[in-house]
């Protein structure tokens, strides 16, 4: 998997934005709670209060707070701290009603002195404001603040008392508890100065709100944008990756393509690489925010030192079910990748050989061997699917099972004033995102092994060097036809016991035609297959005029070769495609030329479009003859110096036969080029300048067919069961 995020590379600044947009949106996230706990706690608890010391308080107010502060400290309070508004003063009676009545010290917010106003206020403040309830004063023997200073002043020690009473009380008092009764009493003192309590707290939320409205969008739109890229990212990653995997294949000799078989290269550059790119978005866009989301929740988390232990065990028990369950599953994903090469074999050999199935009445037999495969990957999906379900249902157990174990501490904590409501909501949240988080790994970790499985498989083709490659320092073919001399060679399969040909050496001028001839398995095409490169010498030699083939470039060899297969393969297309896929740069009048030698003419200007008739996959709305004739077209529509037709001539009738030979001839004497024609037919080869004559590997005759009649007892042979004296006579 290492391997596969190297593709990443190109896309570098794709994938720092996709972190910070990440990042970003989790930070977005995260402040939502705390904002939510604002909201809970200021906005509804404590009607919208958030100052630690009163804005605004009453003269009366003001008066009670000196019995209960030393004289420094209310002298600094009252004469800098805050500003006197006296009574009626018309630029604050709107804003302050009881100003009619009595005049109100308003908090200076430019003070920057050395007394701390909330914290020299916080008990004071408490005091005086229980004291103004009415039912204190009752109790007291009051009936007005105006006693109740009369009161505190002529009796001795009554504030002392009052104050010594106070501090025993808040003994279990929290600094919460505190806060919250003080935030409390500077919101009945706002309603008794006039201000309205009700717009305040609906304010505070509204703000509050619309600030967290504008966090989940900002979010939103990091979460859209980084999901794009990564995406695209991911996209373009894989893109670059099946384009390597289709050039590496595009290389590969008959050895390597032994090795992988079809179906399975088709799963690796579909199937595998799919796999890949699912896991790259993931990674670049689920498996970023996880981490982000579960550590910096974590140590938000941190600081509810009383319900962290829960999370710390229930973290703990999700990382043990992750390793079971990758544990279980990562072998089986890799027999479930070569199930599905197996699937994709028997599926593709089933539908290439349809006509052969039904022709033998063999449905049957096929349905039980396609039941079989699909059976066994059918069995073993359920159970990786059934393993990898267990996560789901254990995941959102426990998170209720947590939810309800912080619902249940964090009450009690509320109770005893350790924690506020909304900071047990937050946590909750907190941990949700916590538990979410690990989920989220825990499912990519079951991921993780398929897509691990599909890398290797897909870098196992990417790192595969082919038998057949070029030189580090290439040489450079003479312009034109050159001879070409088979010296001696020797070639064997890959794993083979011994030669499929044995020391074979002849030349082919330019301007000849080299025919080759020999029973089935003779080796006939695969001695012309070395010319091109599509096997190496085992032993021996090719040279291109002085030059071994194995010292220039594949495509420089190729370039001078026109071959035609012994099964003859069109593309998808049209038939113009199909003939400019020899050379894209042919004229009208190349492509009129092969048309006219291969004998494929008529049946061209048969079609409905001509030569821009459409041609279906693999030609199958052609008949086989009008299929090998085009692709004897396709070779002759490039301009190269050496033909190869490996048994091309066999699905010809003999008439049509002999009129592509001789057209074919008098193309060559014109262009000087080599033919190297494979045959079955003696009448495909009998007037070729040179024969070669193969048995079990070795050659057993080089020469004319007049010679080869007279000293060659195969060539004899062959030629004997297929014409009599007079016809070989022509």
């Amino acid at each position: 998997m290492r391997k596969a995020l190297g593709y990443l590379k190109p896309f570098w600044l794709s994938v720092i934005a996709i972190i910070a947009l990440v990042f970003a949106q989790v930070q977005m996230e995260l402040a939502l709670p705390d904002y939510m706990s604002d909201i809970v706690t200021y906005g509804i608890q404590y009607g919208g209060i958030t100052e630690d010391a009163p804005k605004v308080m009453r003269s009366s107010t003001a008066s009670l707070l000196q019995y209960f502060m030393d004289e420094d400290i209310r002298t600094e309070i009252l004469d800098h701290a805050y500003t006197k508004i006296e009574q009626n003063d018309p630029a604050y009676a709107d804003t302050y009603p009881v100003l009619k009545e009595q005049a109100v010290y308003l908090r200076n917010d430019a003070y920057d002195g050395d007394v701390n106003v909330a914290e020299a206020l916080q008990k004071p403040f408490l005091i005086v404001s229980t004291l103004q309830r009415e039912e204190i004063m009752k109790q007291m023997g009051v009936s007005s603040i105006d006693e109740l200073m009369v009161m505190l002043e002529n009796v001795p020690g009554a504030a002392q008392g009052i104050s010594a009473m106070v501090d025993e009380q808040m003994n279990g008092f929290t600094a919460d508890n505190l806060g919250a009764a003080e935030r409390m009493m500077i919101r009945s003192e706002y309603a008794s100065v006039g201000l309205d309590t009700d717009a305040i707290q609906n304010g505070y939320i509204l703000h509050e709100g619309l600030i967290m409205l504008g966090i989940a969008l900002l979010g939103s739109l990091c979460a859209i944008a980084s999901a794009f890229l990564a995406s695209r990212t991911a996209t373009g990653a894989c893109r670059n990756m099946r384009g390597d995997v289709f050039r590496r294949v595009e290389s590969f000799s008959n050895e390597e393509f032994s090795r992988f078989s079809t179906a399975s290269l088709i799963t690796r550059t579909t199937n595998d690489i799919q796999q890949v790119q699912m896991l790259l978005t993931m990674l670049l866009r689920i498996v970023l925010f996880a981490p982000f989301m579960g550590f910096t929740s974590l140590f938000k988390v941190l600081r509810y030192k009383q319900l962290a232990s829960v999370l710390g065990w229930t973290i703990l028990i999700m990382i043990s079910l992750m390793i079971l369950v990758f544990f279980f599953t990562y072998p089986k994903f890799k027999i479930a990748q070569k199930l599905v090469d197996r699937l994709n074999l028997v599926t593709r050999e089933q539908l290439d050989g349809m006509l052969v199935i039904r022709a033998f009445n063999n449905e049957d037999v096929e349905e039980k061997r396609f039941d079989e495969v699909n059976t066994d990957i059918t069995k073993l999906n359920i159970f990786l699917n059934r393993t990898m379900s267990v996560i789901s249902p254990v995941m959102s157990f426990l998170m209720s099972s947590v939810s309800v174990l912080i619902i249940w501490i964090g009450a009690n904590q509320i109770d005893i004033g350790a924690m506020q409501i909304g900071d047990m909501m937050a946590f909750l949240q907190y941990a949700i995102h916590v538990l979410m988080s690990f989920m989220i790994v825990a499912m990519i970790f079951i991921m993780i092994p398929r897509s691990s499985v599909s890398a290797n498989r897909v870098f196992e083709v990417l790192e595969t060097v082919p038998a057949i490659h070029d030189p580090k320092e290439p040489k450079h073919l003479a312009e034109g036809s050159q001879v070409i001399t088979f010296d001696h060679v020797h070639f064997r399969y890959p794993k083979a016991e011994q030669d499929v040909l044995e020391d074979i050496s002849f030349t082919a001028s330019p301007g000849e035609t080299v025919a080759f001839i020999g029973s089935t398995g003779s080796g006939k095409s695969t001695l012309v297959n070395l010319l091109p490169r599509f096997f190496d010498v085992t032993q021996g030699s090719i040279r291109y005029g002085d030059i071994d083939i194995r010292d220039v470039t594949q495509h420089e060899l190729r370039d001078r070769i026109g071959y035609v297969p012994q099964k003859g393969i069109l593309f998808s297309g049209t038939i113009r495609s199909n003939l400019l896929y020899a050379d894209e740069h042919a004229t009208q009048e190349a492509l009129d030329n092969a048309l006219d030698v291969s004998q494929a003419r008529e049946f061209v200007e048969g079609r409905p479009e001509k030569i821009d008739d459409p041609i279906a996959q693999g030609g199958t709305n052609v008949s086989g003859g009008q299929k090998q004739r085009l692709s004897i077209a396709r070779a002759l529509t490039k301009k190269a110096d050496v033909f190869i037709f490996d048994d091309t001539f066999s699905a010809l009738d003999y008439k049509t036969d002999a009129k592509l030979r001789e057209a074919l001839n008098a193309m060559i004497k014109k262009t000087g080029a080599t033919v190297l024609i494979v045959a079955q037919r003696i009448s495909t080869i009998m007037h070729a300048d040179k024969i070669v004559v193969l048995d079990s590997g070795k050659v057993a005759g080089i020469g004319t067919h007049e010679e080869l009649l007279k000293n060659c007892q195969v060539y004899q042979e062959i030629a004997y069961s297929q014409l009599n004296e007079e016809e070989l006579a022509k």
